[in-house]
């Protein structure tokens, strides 16, 4: 890869190509631009095409050449997991941004891939959490099955019944050590917090742009 590569990408794969431009510019500090096949030259590129494949729903066809990268896949997320592919042929540190010459074609054997996390007996930042999803799309997980509600604290703003967040979003104290010890102590001091209905909303989004669904 070099500044000359281009990115081929229709109208709509345009998030798919900007998800990439976005990873190879913040790695290699390398901005390439993006172009729609009509326009776009037949060799140095990186080409994104969306057609039927004999895979499943998430399946991927990925080809390089000394020409070009070819990406082909049945559906944006086949198109999601074969870019994730290709970022991890590319090197981690070199000078040259070379690419291994390969053909995979690839389609995960199982459809819920999930990773649980559970905020509430202990919350995490919003940004913590995106900061997951993106590590959870880069192993291709694709459920986030984030564990709101707890007798430890209620972590969701449910405008309706503002008690559950004032009151249930806070425990008096933390236990120290290990329930079963006896007799048991704890550190006195209140813990807590919750997740606007906005954050929600903003984590939802955020996930569903990695291919992510999330399940609370």
């Amino acid at each position: 890869l070099s500044s000359d590569t281009i990115i081929v990408a229709d109208e709509k794969l345009a998030a798919s190509g900007d998800f990439l431009q976005k990873k190879l510019r913040d790695k290699f500090n390398l901005d390439l631009e993006i172009s729609e096949p009509a326009l776009a030259p037949v060799i140095n590129v990186i080409s994104l095409n969306q057609a039927p494949l004999p895979l499943n729903a998430e399946g991927y066809q990925l080809e390089v050449t000394e020409a070009m990268v070819n990406l082909t896949a049945g559906t944006d997320a086949g198109i999601f997991y074969g870019i994730q592919t290709l970022l991890q042929l590319l090197p981690e540190k070199s000078p040259r941004i070379q690419i291994p010459g390969v053909k995979i074609e690839d389609e995960p054997r199982f459809n819920w891939r999930g990773l649980h996390l559970d905020v509430g007996r202990h919350i995490f930042s919003v940004a913590e959490i995106k900061k997951l999803l993106e590590t959870m799309a880069d192993y291709k997980l694709n459920t986030f099955h984030w564990h709101l509600t707890e007798d430890q604290g209620w972590r969701i703003e449910i405008k309706k019944y503002p008690k559950l967040t004032s009151i249930g979003s806070i425990r008096k104290e933390t236990i120290i050590g290990h329930y079963n010890d006896e007799p048991r102590k704890f550190d006195g001091t209140p813990y807590g917090g919750f997740f606007t209905q906005q954050e929600a909303r903003e984590i939802v989004d955020f996930a569903a742009n990695l291919q992510i669904t999330v399940v609370p």
